[in-house]
């Protein structure tokens, strides 16, 4: 597994505090030492950890007061249903209590008396119950004093407990568990602790490993109530550094089985989204494959990361995933994570902290769009989704915009139905609207113009090569009775370029806005709004909003305002295959 590993120095730790969601919690002064029965070990810090000869057992300690004895353990392995600490047993106890009582269980903690009496402590399968060493109750144990949580360590649970003083007997004892004896006079007294502060958790980058300590110093959020329909988690956390976007997210505990964020968000599909300031999405398929977290992409998505690879690791309920910035598409300043198309992101703005990088991100500010056969400069223009069906799809949904200026309206389309449609073509018909008015409407049929004008009213639009191919755009009732553009009454609304390829299929196009106001009866300056609808591909109407006769003033797609912040890049045009059948 390769680990991605990347260090702040002190002046980026301004920064990641300033502006990043990424940030320091500052932990409190603590009055006294104190533990409390939750499965969080941070409590333990500074107090003795002792060595284990059994496997099962990383590491364990003891500490006290006046009314307790506390006990904290590591365990490797297991998880809420069998934890290692219920079945580690030792011989000490056998040779002492099965002597009167053959048929007692072992122990896992055995207790000597200096008066040559001896007792044990064990625990019941999933730590049901905590018992002494002939399996009778310990009076004054309840459920409130023992805990079990997920460590921060890959496959690891860490356990707490306490035991009333009393059931010591003010005796004077030699506590062994996993090869190593503690005095009673050696533990840990809590009440004997002076007044600390505890250090502040620094951030130093993340390693992708299964340990989760290094996420200690990372705000997390608390989506335990998120209302998207599925949610199975309690924490999620979200960085930029350099060329990785990093994820972290911890399941709800209440969970039946693990891998609950495999099949949370819309559909209860586990897909989640890194959704950029320019409304462009990467979707990310989150799933647990025999105890692996594996996290897939798109084909296009991974041809466009040019051999970088996405990586994660997952352990007790806990996820961390490095995303290459590869593979998230155009963005101006900021990230966002959540659930695909969830409606509110699970982490906002999200942004690089590595302010020597750039990453990604766009350095150009958008100019517009020509109608050229080449899409370069849509990508840095904001998309709204076209989704291929209420269970998401067969994949990646579709993505498309509108622009207008200077009196034409443009569309532009990336989809990844060619395979899938059924010898249709998964562009044509589609229909442009005014004013969400469906009187004012236009369907377009596709149809094919030669050097010397003589129309083609049934061209080849299914099944294309691989390559750009030119149509014109006709009203789909006009009459096929005209053989020539230059035939009186034959009107050409525009042209459109599509480009099928091996992974998806893209185009753009123009329309005259002068003849589709004429089509309509209206006045140009009338259109105040324009849809357009992809039948073969989904219901959803892609709108433009803003002036429609002049440069754009203002572009609203899916209720996001995006006119002067979007940036642009230009590839130049590729060939264009004229198509005449």
């Amino acid at each position: 597994m390769r680990q991605l590993k990347k260090t702040i120095v002190a002046g980026s730790m301004a920064l990641l505090i300033a502006a990043a969601s990424i940030c320091v919690p500052h932990k409190s002064v603590l009055a006294a030492r104190t533990i409390t029965i939750d499965g969080d070990p941070s409590e333990w810090d500074g107090i003795t950890m002792y060595d284990s000869s059994d496997s099962k057992i990383s590491k364990w300690s003891v500490a006290k007061d006046d009314e307790y004895v506390y006990f904290y353990v590591q365990q490797n392995g297991g998880n809420e249903y069998g934890l290692p600490i219920t079945d580690t047993h030792f011989s000490q106890l056998k040779e002492t209590i099965k002597k009167d009582f053959p048929e007692a269980p072992d122990a896992n903690f055995t207790i000597k008396y200096d008066d040559g009496t001896s007792d044990g402590i064990r625990f019941s399968y999933n730590m049901g119950s905590i018992k002494n060493g002939t399996y009778s109750d310990i009076e004054g144990v309840g459920d409130a004093d023992k805990a079990s949580e997920p460590s921060q360590e890959k496959d690891k649970y860490e356990t707490e407990f306490r035991i009333p003083q009393t059931f010591f007997g003010d005796k004077d004892y030699t506590l062994e568990y996993c090869g190593t004896k503690v005095e009673s006079g050696d533990i840990t007294d809590l009440s004997s602790k002076d007044e600390e502060v505890k250090k502040d958790d620094v951030y130093s980058g993340i390693t992708i490993d299964g340990n989760f300590s290094d996420w200690n110093a990372v705000s997390k959020n608390d989506v335990s109530q998120n209302s998207e329909s599925g949610n199975g988690l309690s924490k999620v956390a979200a960085g930029f550094y350099g060329g990785y976007i990093y994820i972290y997210m911890k399941e709800k505990s209440e969970n039946a089985s693990d891998g609950a964020a495999g099949s949370s968000g819309s559909y209860a599909s586990g897909k989640y989204e890194i959704k950029t300031d320019t409304d462009r999405r990467t979707v990310l398929d989150i799933k647990l494959v025999n105890g692996k977290c594996e996290v897939s992409v798109s084909d296009y998505v991974k041809n466009q990361m040019g051999g970088n690879s996405i990586t994660a690791e997952y352990s007790n309920r806990q996820y961390e995933i490095a995303v290459p910035v590869s593979a998230v598409k155009q963005y101006n300043e900021s990230l966002s994570f959540g659930y695909y198309l969830s409606s509110s992101p699970l982490v906002s703005n999200i942004v690089n902290i590595d302010k020597n990088s750039s990453h990604g991100a766009i350095n150009n500010r958008f100019s517009g769009i020509a109608y050229d056969g080449s899409f370069g400069d849509w990508d840095d223009y904001a998309h709204t989704i076209i989704e291929y069906s209420t269970q998401g799809g067969v994949g990646d949904d579709s993505e498309a915009a509108l622009y207008a200026s200077d009196g034409y309206i443009y569309g532009h389309v990336k989809s990844f139905l060619h395979k899938t449609t059924d010898g249709r073509n998964e562009f044509s018909p589609f229909t442009l609207r005014a004013n969400s008015n469906d009187k004012t409407s236009i369907s377009f049929r596709f149809v094919t113009v030669d050097s010397d004008g003589n129309i083609d009213w049934n061209p080849k639009i299914t099944n294309l090569s691989e390559g750009n191919h030119e149509f014109t755009l006709v009203d789909i009732g006009s009459w096929t009775t005209y053989k020539n553009v230059s035939d009186e009454g034959f009107i050409d609304y525009g042209k459109i370029t599509i480009s099928a390829g091996s992974t998806c299929d893209e185009m753009e196009y123009e329309v005259d806005m002068k003849k589709l106001a004429k089509k309509f009866d209206i006045e140009i300056n009338e259109m105040k709004v324009v849809e357009a609808k992809y039948i073969n591909i989904g219901d959803e109407w892609v709108t433009y909003a803003g002036t429609s006769t002049g440069p754009v003033a203002g572009v609203a797609i899916s209720c996001l305002t995006v006119a002067g912040v979007l940036l642009y890049r230009k590839r130049k045009v590729n060939n264009v295959v004229k198509t005449a059948w």
